[in-house]
């Protein structure tokens, strides 16, 4: 069979248009570092590696819920440790107040002193989270908790506990309301006071001159026991979100250990070796030189001079 000088021209033509095709393929999987470009080029692996991306993905969100839920923790953590530093100093100054040979004005000094720490009590109260949100009022992020002065405390936010979804079948809580953290405190008497008016009542009793000092040793005692039933009721909180902060570390790691298996899953499945990919980059670049020289030298034939 005669070949003519037409398909000769077409058939090389075609050729290289392939080689050169195949060698931009090669070229792409070396700059992307990935040896299936599209499902096409694997279509087993391409799916295998959709789902385990899906999959990769949902960790990585389930990882940054973890790091929130971890930051929000640890913020929780240093104001329960701030509220209970506060109990832990008023009851150093009750047990100081109960000291007879004190004056009525070395009483107003501690009444001045712990009203200075009711102020603060109040500030950290109305701590706000990295959100702008304030952290004890419940659901109600945006509305101040804790109004008043040493005359009476009001509670505005609800009994609501934030969480965040940090694992498939986890959801963290990461957050206390204020109403169970400072409202619903054991008096020592069957019912329940709160923390603002048990200091309240401290500095009450310690700016009256004409308290009695029955009535004297009477408040004094009865602050002591609500503040100590205070602290163990932030001593409990605080137990709670660090057995939470636990919780979403060993969360994290593990998180971490599937990032790395799924990372390494996907490259198996559609990555690239570049070694062999290299060696073929050569080979095709090769094959590509050789047939356009070839051809170069094929058209330069005085018969396809003339093919118009």
């Amino acid at each position: 069979m005669r070949i003519s000088t037409s398909q000769i021209y077409n058939v090389n033509v075609g050729t290289i248009g392939r080689q050169q095709s195949d060698l931009v393929h090669t070229q792409q999987q070396l700059s992307t570092g990935r040896r299936v470009l599209a499902p096409s080029d694997d279509p087993v692996a391409a799916a295998r590696a959709l789902e385990v991306g899906q999959s990769h993905a949902l960790n990585q969100q389930q990882k940054e819920a973890q790091g929130t839920a971890s930051d929000a923790l640890k913020q929780l953590d240093s104001r329960l440790g701030s509220i209970n530093d506060i109990l832990v100093y008023v009851r150093e100054r009750a047990i100081q107040a109960g000291n007879a040979a004190l004056n009525q004005s070395d009483r107003q000094a501690i009444a001045t002193d712990v009203s200075a720490q009711f102020e603060e009590l109040m500030s950290q109260a109305n701590t706000v989270d990295a959100n702008s949100e304030y952290l004890f009022s419940g659901y109600r992020g945006d509305i101040q908790p804790f109004t008043g002065s040493l005359a009476g405390v009001t509670y505005q936010g609800d009994q609501g506990v934030r969480s965040l979804q940090v694992s498939n079948s986890r959801q963290i809580p990461t957050s206390v309301s204020g109403d169970e953290l400072f409202m619903q405190i054991d008096d020592g008497a069957g019912g329940t006071t709160d923390m603002f008016s048990i200091l309240s009542n401290f500095v009450t009793a310690l700016n009256n001159p004409t308290i009695t000092a029955a009535a004297y040793n009477t408040a004094i005692q009865t602050a002591m026991g609500q503040l100590d039933n205070a602290q163990e009721n932030v001593l409990r909180l605080r137990s709670q979100t660090g057995s939470r902060q636990v919780e979403v570390d060993a969360l994290s790691n593990i998180g971490g250990d599937l990032s790395i298996q799924y990372a390494a899953r996907i490259e198996e499945l559609v990555g690239v070796d570049y070694v062999a990919a290299i060696s073929n980059f050569q080979q095709q670049n090769t094959y590509l030189e050789a047939s356009r020289s070839t051809f170069a030298k094929i058209t330069d034939l005085s018969l396809f001079k003339y093919i118009g």
